[in-house]
């Protein structure tokens, strides 16, 4: 495939969502200025299986998140402990309740395991980026679809994420 050909599909594609977006935003104003603060839990997601989240919208168009995902476990002689600290920046595509918004940040991901004597720890930082969708409802429920591409250690992979929450 020629990079003309590419280019033209890229930009088709791009334009295609964003009329599709328009298309399905809705009417109303813009329930991201009036509920600035949001919370809730994302499934799968930038820390694999699930995190809670917390968002704040700087303005209509620009938010901050972070969250957490914590997976641990013991038996008599031993336990294990991982822990996902994602954090990163949403920016909205279109100024409705109902936007596409392009997403990135990384992922701080500290694990350890004690067994006996042996304790061990480690740390490791992954990226993420991403387009997905959300609808912010006037009464504070959130929706959220979005399509990560997570990468680290010259590698990626595309993963999905379903977050349901609340703004207030």
């Amino acid at each position: 495939m020629s990079r003309k050909v590419l280019f033209r599909y890229a930009a088709f594609s791009l334009m295609a969502a964003l009329s599709w977006g328009n298309a399905w935003a809705g009417g109303g104003d813009n329930n991201r200025i009036r509920l600035r603060n949001a919370v809730g839990i994302e499934l799968l997601g930038n820390s694999l299986l699930y995190s809670f989240y917390y968002q704040r919208m700087l303005d209509q168009s620009f938010g901050l998140d972070a969250g957490l995902a914590m997976y641990g476990g013991s038996d008599g002689d031993g336990s294990s402990f991982v822990a996902f600290i994602p954090f990163g920046a949403k920016v909205y595509l279109i100024p409705k309740n109902g936007s596409i918004y392009l997403t990135g940040g990384g992922v701080l991901l500290t694990a350890s395991t004690s067994s006996g004597p042996f304790d061990e720890e480690a740390s490791t930082l992954y990226g993420y980026a991403g387009l997905g969708f959300e609808h912010r409802a006037d009464g504070g429920f959130i929706f959220r679809f979005t399509a990560y591409s997570l990468f680290a250690n010259g590698g990626f992979f595309i993963w999905p994420g379903l977050t349901i929450g609340y703004s207030f």
